[in-house]
C-alpha cells in the first residue's frame, strides 16, 4: 500500500471576477457569456478544469473549495465544495467566507492553501512539491511560492510579470500560497491593501515593478531598512523573509518552484495565446 502523506490541506480556489470586466474578458468574451474567466473555453475544456484537474490528483489536498462559483455555474467529475459568496466579492471577503465555511464543517486546519483558477500550465508534480514544503515547515504561517524570472521569460517572452528583484534571486510570485487562519485574521488590513494595490499594477507597462505593494509594506517601520536595501539592489530573499516575519508577527517563507507553468496565469488577452501554445507543448511532450 502507498504511504499516506503527513498532512492534507484545504485548497481555496479563487474563481471570481471584478465588478468591471477586465480587458481579458472584454476581448475573449465580448458578448459577456461567462461570469468569470475560470469558465472561459480553453483547449476543449473550461480554463478552471486544467488547474482543478491537477489539484484533484494530489494526495495532499483535503478538499477543493471553490470561492466565486456556484454549482449552477460549474460541475465537476470529482468532489468539490462551493463556498457561498458573490463572484465579484472582495478578495478578503472571499478568504473569510472560506474560513467560515470550513468552521461550519467542523474543520480547523493549521493552514489553508490559496490557488488561482487560471494557470492551466501548472503541473501535478510541482503542486506536490509545494505541499511537501508545507509538510516540512518549521512554524511558518505564510508560505509563498515563487518562480525564477528566467524560467518565466524563457517560456513566455515579454509576459511582463511582477518581479521581486533580490540580489540573490529574481523571482515571480507563484500561483499557490498558504496562510494559517491566524495569519489571515491578523493580516486582514494588509491582505485587503495588497489586493487593492495589485489592481494598480499595469502589466502593459515596460519594466514592471511591485511599487504599489512596496508602498503598502512601508507603513510598517520595521520594513524600512529592507525596503531601502531592496531598492538599492542589496536585499536577499532571506532578508525579506526575516523582516516580514518580525513586522507582521507571522513567520514567513518563500518556496522556489522551478517551473514556468507555476507562475503564469491569464491576466491579459495575449496571455491566452501564450498559455495555449505552452499547454499544447506540454501535451505533445507527454504524448
Amino acid at each position: 500500500m502507498t504511504a499516506q502523506p503527513q498532512q492534507q490541506y484545504p485548497v481555496f480556489v479563487m474563481c471570481g471576477s471584478d465588478l468591471q470586466r477586465r480587458r481579458l474578458l472584454q476581448v475573449i468574451d465580448p458578448e459577456g457569456k461567462y461570469k468569470s474567466k475560470a469558465l472561459l473555453p480553453f483547449l476543449g475544456k473550461r480554463l478552471i478544469d486544467w488547474q482543478l484537474g491537477a489539484l484533484s490528483k494530489s494526495p495532499y489536498v483535503e478538499g477543493l473549495y471553490l470561492i466565486g462559483l456556484s454549482q449552477a455555474d460549474a460541475q465537476f467529475d470529482f468532489p468539490v465544495h462551493y463556498v457561498p459568496i458573490e463572484t465579484s466579492s472582495e478578495f478578503l471577503d472571499k478568504l473569510l467566507s472560506g474560513l467560515d465555511f470550513l468552521t461550519s464543517l467542523g474543520k480547523n486546519p493549521e493552514l489553508v492553501v490559496i490557488s488561482t483558477c487560471d494557470t492551466p500550465g501548472i503541473r501535478a508534480e510541482d503542486i506536490n512539491h509545494f505541499f511537501e514544503q508545507l509538510n516540512a515547515r518549521d512554524g511558518e504561517e505564510f508560505i509563498l511560492s515563487v518562480v525564477p524570472e528566467a524560467l518565466i521569460e524563457a517560456a513566455f517572452p515579454g509576459s511582463a510579470r511582477v518581479v521581486m528583484r533580490f540580489c540573490d534571486n529574481q523571482l515571480v510570485p507563484g500561483e499557490m500560497y498558504a496562510l494559517s487562519p491566524r495569519a489571515i485574521q491578523l493580516g486582514k488590513e494588509l491582505i485587503a491593501g495588497i489586493s487593492q494595490r495589485r489592481r494598480q499594477i499595469n502589466r502593459q507597462e515596460k519594466n514592471i515593478k511591485p511599487t504599489p505593494v512596496i508602498r503598502l509594506l512601508a507603513q510598517k517601520p520595521l520594513m524600512w531598512l529592507v525596503i531601502v536595501k531592496y531598492l538599492l539592489g542589496r536585499a536577499t530573499m532571506a532578508d525579506a523573509e526575516r523582516t516580514f516575519t518580525k513586522s507582521f508577527e507571522c513567520k514567513t517563507k518563500g518556496v522556489i518552484i522551478p517551473d514556468a507553468g507555476f507562475g503564469m496565469d491569464m491576466d491579459l488577452p495575449e496571455d491566452y495565446e501564450r498559455l495555449e501554445a505552452y499547454v499544447q507543448g506540454m501535451m505533445a511532450n507527454k504524448g
